[in-house]
C-alpha cells in the first residue's frame, strides 16, 4: 500500500471573471449616474444610465454567473445591482404615470 499525497487545490485563489467585474462596474456607474441625476433634479434623466447600461450589465452578469472554475462574486453583485436599477426605473415611471393631476 502506498501513501498517496494529494495536492490541496482549495487554497488557490479563484480568479474573478472579466464579464462579472464589468457587470459590477456598469451597475456602479449606472447607480452613480441615476443618483446624480436625481440629486441635481434634472428634467431629463440620461437614458444610458436608466436602461441601456443596466441591460448590458445584466447580460454580462448572467454570462459571468455561468462560468466554471472562477469566482462568481462580482457577477452576482452585478446582476443584483443592475436588476435593482431596472426595477427601480420601471416602478418609478409606472408610479409616476398612475398619479392623476386632474381629479
Amino acid at each position: 500500500m502506498e501513501l498517496e499525497i494529494r495536492k490541496n487545490r482549495s487554497n488557490r485563489k479563484k480568479i474573478q471573471t472579466i464579464t462579472g467585474f464589468i457587470s459590477f462596474l456598469s451597475g456602479l456607474i449606472a447607480l452613480a449616474g441615476l443618483n446624480a441625476a436625481m440629486l441635481l433634479k434634472t428634467e431629463d434623466f440620461p437614458e444610458v444610465f436608466l436602461v441601456q447600461l443596466p441591460m448590458l450589465g445584466l447580460a454580462l452578469g448572467l454570462i459571468g454567473v455561468f462560468t466554471k472554475s472562477r469566482s462568481r462574486m462580482y457577477a452576482w453583485w452585478g446582476v443584483g445591482l443592475n436588476t435593482f436599477i431596472l426595477v427601480f426605473t420601471f416602478m418609478m415611471f409606472g408610479l409616476a404615470w398612475s398619479i392623476n393631476a386632474k381629479p
